[in-house]
């Protein structure tokens, strides 16, 4: 397949550690991405000879930035854990440890984290991952759980909002707010998350200018499963789009249970709504089943062949190098 120049053909995980990169020097490594027809990889910028050989190659080098996740915050800070409206403490669910955005400390260290990233690496660009209320939501049926009931952060709205709330058990507080201000508590909710990425783009443009800010968004529209994006998430994607660059929509089409076309279905949707570039990921992963080589392929394909697509990131590398993935890869991407 042949593509314009700006098409952004990308992988995500690069590790110069392992094959096939392991024992090349910084230029055969950079080359060899562009043989496959690469101009854009996620990972290799804490190595300054690659970083210098791959932008020689017109490969760009980004990062991805993970905001509010792990499982190391709830050992360290165990009231960032989020509380749902039945009072449990959020259960971990295949690795994911979702982390209560509001938490103060969590803001102020992951913006401090991210602006010692952009001075320790000249990257081209940085991606938020994470961001946004909990939720795994890559499965066809995920569970959708309201977070967070405890009373420091009902009382960080309260106070946000002018209001004089009684703050009671989590229970008490989710059925008061969504009785009297279930409006008020989405918007602000959702206002947790832009305004952090408002103060990311800040910090980005004062340390590295130019760079471009990315953000993986979860791939579900305004209306779908009953509003879950903004109910649940509080990802407001046209909300974010005066602070974001490019969406990459994480369209792993096999996790969710959805058909390849659907793919271009919500680059589209995603373009018009936020009126910014699309640029989506999509799985090679075979997980949570095989993914055929063909299906791998059609994905790309599908992605690149979307007008309102700026181009196809693919997670992982790792998983595209199979030699039947690799080939796929190198077609689509206009490799040799």
């Amino acid at each position: 397949m042949t593509q314009s120049a700006d098409t952004r053909r990308g992988l995500y995980g690069l590790q110069l550690d392992r094959p096939p990169f392991r024992g090349l020097v910084p230029r055969e490594q950079a080359a060899l991405l562009r043989s496959w027809g690469v101009n854009a990889v996620f990972g290799g910028y804490a190595e300054p000879a690659f970083a210098e050989a791959a932008r020689e190659a017109g490969i760009k080098l980004y990062a991805e930035f993970a905001c509010f996740a792990g499982a190391g915050w709830w050992e360290r800070l165990p009231d960032c854990r989020p509380i749902t409206a039945t009072g449990e403490a959020l259960a971990p669910e295949e690795g994911y440890h979702g982390v209560n955005p509001s938490h103060p400390v969590v803001r102020q260290e992951r913006l401090e984290a991210l602006g010692a990233l952009l001075r320790a690496h000249p990257l081209d660009g940085v991606w938020l991952d994470f961001i946004r209320w909990p939720c795994h939501w890559e499965t066809p049926a995920p569970r959708l759980e309201q977070t967070s009931f405890d009373a420091d952060t009902v009382r960080r709205f309260a106070r946000d909002r002018g209001l004089a709330l009684d703050v009671g058990a989590p229970a008490q507080s989710a059925a008061l707010l969504w009785a009297r201000h279930r409006d008020e508590w989405r918007a602000w909710r959702c206002e947790r998350i832009t305004d952090w990425v408002a103060q990311a783009r800040q910090a980005l443009d004062a340390v590295r200018p130019g760079a471009e800010l990315g953000f993986f968004a979860v791939p579900w529209q305004p209306a779908e499963r009953g509003g879950a994006l903004i109910e649940v998430l509080g990802q407001d994607h046209a909300a974010l789009a005066p602070y974001v660059d490019l969406f990459s929509p994480m369209v792993y089409h096999a996790m969710c249970g959805q058909p390849v076309s659907w793919i271009a279905e919500v680059v589209r949707e995603l373009a018009a709504r936020t009126g910014r570039p699309v640029w989506p990921i999509l799985q090679s992963v075979d997980h949570p089943r095989p993914l055929p080589a063909g299906e791998y392929e059609r994905a790309l394909a599908a992605a690149l062949g979307c007008p309102a697509s700026a181009g196809a990131l693919v997670f992982t590398l790792e998983a595209a190098l199979t030699p039947d993935k690799l080939a796929a890869t190198r077609r689509q991407f206009g490799g040799r």
